[in-house]
C-alpha cells in the first residue's frame, strides 16, 4: 500500500459510494422467512466485487428479488456478510423495462457497440419517448437515493450507461459531491450518436459531463466522448483530455479494467476444475483446442467467428479432424428479440457446419450454453487458440483471463475493436471483427505458430496482464478525482 500521506493513500482511505443497475448482494426469504444475502451476477459485478471489498463501501442498486424490495422500504443502507452496506432502489416493473429493456438495452448498448441495421433500426417514435421518460425517472431515483448518502463526503463511482443522467442529477443535488462515472462499454463514434433524438443525446453527454472524472476502458472511447462533447456549447473541450462544465473543469481518461489473478487461479484449482479438465481431455484427445468463451449476444461476433472457422477449414484440409472449437456460451437478454433471435442464429450455423464438415468420429463445433465459471476457467487451461473477435467491446475480461490460466503457451486472436487490444496488441494476433479472411488466416498461423514464439507472446500476456490489479485501477480513479479536485478544495 502506498506510504500514508500520498496521493494513491488518500484515495484509498476515501469512503466509496458505487451504483450501478445491479449489485453484488440480493436477498431472499430463507425457510424461516429471514431475509438473507445472495452474492449476485453479472459481469459488471464480477468484475468490480473484489475491488469493493472494503469496510468503507456503500453500494446502490436497483431492487431486483422481493427481498431486495423488502429491505428498501426500511429506507436506509443496510449491512451485509460481505462487508458492504447496501442501499436498494425501487423502480415499478413497467417503468424498469422502460429504463432497462428498451433504453439501456435496445438503445444505448446497440448504439455503443455499433449494433443497428440502419436501413431499418432504429426508428424512435412515441413508445421511445415513453421509455425515455421511464429511463430518466430511473436515474433520478438514483441520485435521490445517493444522495442520502452524502455525510461522510464519499467519492461516488457511478457504472455504467444505464446510470449516464445521474451524475448531472447528483451534481445538482449534492453540488459539492467527488463523483466518477465509469463506462464499462465502448462509447459510440459521434456519427453514430448522432442517430439518437438530440433531447437523448444532449441530456447522456451533459449528463455524464457532471462527473469531475469519466473514466472509459481505452483512450479511444474516451476520444469519442470528447468528440460529442465538443457539438454541445455547453461543454468546453480544453486540452489534455479535460472538459469546462459551467466554470468546473472535468477530467477525460481511460482507466483499463484490470483482473484478479489469485481468485481466477483458486478456481482453476480447484476439485470442480480438475473434473472438467479430465472430461475436455478425454473428448479432445490428440486434437489442437481453439475456445471462445462469451455471452450469445450480437456485440460477441460469434456467427462470423463460426463462418470465420468454416473458412479455415476449407482452406486447410489438413487440419480437417485435427482441430475442435469449443465454444461457452452464456444466456444474455433472452427476453430481448434482438439477443433472442441472434443467438438462435448462431446455434442454427453450428449445427450446419457440423452437418456440412464433421464425420462419424469428429464434429469441428461443440457448443454448450450454460452458466458455469468453473467449466470455463478449467477450459482456459486447455487451449491452443483463444478466439476473442467482438465487433466492438470495451475492454473484454475473457482476453486477460484466458492467459493468467492457460498452461498450453496458448495463441490469443483478438478483435482490434476490442479495448484489451490496446494492452495487449503487441503479444497476440489482432483481426479485423468483420474480416473472414483475416480472421481464418490467424487462426491457421496461430495454430502452426512455432513452439518459442508461442511461449514467448504467452509469457508476454500474463506479464502485461498482472501489471494491473483491481485496487491499482480503482486508486487510479480516485487519485484522479484529487488531481481534479485538490482536498484543500474539497468540503470541510
Amino acid at each position: 500500500m502506498p506510504p500514508r500521506g500520498t496521493a494513491s493513500a488518500r484515495a484509498i482511505e476515501s469512503s466509496v459510494v458505487v451504483a450501478s443497475n445491479r449489485g453484488p448482494v440480493s436477498f431472499d426469504r430463507d425457510e424461516r422467512g429471514r431475509l438473507a444475502p445472495r452474492r449476485g451476477t453479472g459481469g459488471l459485478v464480477t468484475a468490480l466485487s473484489g475491488v469493493f471489498y472494503r469496510d468503507d463501501t456503500s453500494w446502490v442498486s436497483a431492487a431486483m428479488t422481493d427481498g431486495d424490495r423488502a429491505v428498501a422500504l426500511k429506507g436506509r443502507t443496510v449491512d451485509t456478510d460481505s462487508h458492504q452496506r447496501m442501499r436498494y432502489v425501487v423502480i415499478p416493473p413497467d417503468r424498469y423495462d422502460g429504463y432497462y429493456n428498451e433504453v439501456s438495452n435496445r438503445i444505448l448498448w446497440m448504439a455503443h457497440h455499433n449494433l443497428w441495421d440502419i436501413p431499418r433500426s432504429p426508428m424512435f417514435d412515441d413508445t421511445t419517448q415513453e421509455a425515455w421518460h421511464d429511463f430518466v425517472e430511473s436515474n433520478r431515483a438514483f441520485a435521490q437515493a445517493l444522495a442520502q448518502e452524502a455525510d461522510n463526503d464519499p467519492v461516488y463511482l457511478i457504472q455504467d450507461y444505464h446510470l449516464c443522467l445521474v451524475p448531472g442529477m447528483l451534481r445538482e443535488l449534492v453540488p459539492d459531491a467527488k463523483i466518477v462515472h465509469f463506462s464499462h462499454t465502448p462509447f459510440a463514434g459521434a456519427t453514430y450518436l448522432r442517430v439518437l433524438p438530440v433531447t437523448m443525446r444532449t441530456a447522456l453527454l451533459r449528463g455524464m459531463a457532471g462527473a469531475d472524472v469519466l473514466g472509459f476502458q481505452s483512450k479511444q472511447w474516451a476520444e469519442n466522448y470528447l468528440l460529442s462533447a465538443r457539438s454541445l456549447p455547453e461543454l468546453r473541450v480544453l486540452r489534455g483530455g479535460r472538459i469546462d462544465v459551467d466554470g468546473r473543469v472535468a477530467s477525460v481518461r481511460s482507466f483499463p479494467v484490470a483482473v484478479s489473478a489469485e481468485p481466477l487461479r483458486e478456481t482453476a484449482n480447484s476439485p470442480e476444475a480438475d473434473e472438467v479438465r479430465a472430461e475436455l481431455g478425454a473428448w479432445a484427445g490428440d486434437s489442437k483446442l481453439i475456445l471462445r468463451v462469451d455471452r450469445l449476444e450480437p456485440s460477441k461476433n460469434i456467427l462470423r467467428g463460426f463462418l470465420a472457422y468454416e473458412l479455415f477449414l476449407r482452406r486447410n484440409p489438413s487440419w480437417v479432424g485435427a482441430v475442435r472449437f469449443l465454444c461457452l456460451f452464456s444466456p444474455s437478454r433472452e427476453d430481448v428479440p434482438e439477443y433472442r433471435n441472434y443467438g438462435e442464429e448462431c446455434l442454427a450455423e453450428a449445427a450446419r457446419i457440423n452437418d456440412e464438415m464433421g464425420t462419424t468420429s469428429w464434429e469441428p463445433i461443440e457448443v454448450r450454453v450454460q452458466e458455469d465459471y468453473a467449466f470455463a476457467v478449467a477450459a482456459y487451461d486447455l487451449y491452443d487458440v483463444l478466439l476473442v473477435n467482438p465487433t466492438y467491446d470495451g475492454m473484454n475480461l475473457v482476453a486477460m483471463e484466458g492467459p493468467l490460466v492457460n498452461r498450453r503457451d496458448g495463441v490469443l486472436v483478438l478483435s482490434r475493436n476490442a479495448g484489451a487490444f490496446s494492452r495487449l496488441g503487441r503479444q497476440s494476433l489482432g483481426v479485423n471483427p468483420f474480416d473472414l479472411a483475416e480472421t481464418a488466416e490467424a487462426m491457421r498461423e496461430a495454430l502452426e505458430m512455432p513452439d518459442e514464439e508461442r511461449a514467448r507472446r504467452a509469457r508476454g500476456l500474463s506479464r502485461t496482464v498482472q501489471a494491473h490489479t483491481p485496487a491499482t485501477w480503482l486508486a487510479d480513479q480516485l487519485d484522479a478525482v484529487d488531481q481534479v479536485r485538490p482536498p484543500s478544495h474539497r468540503r470541510s
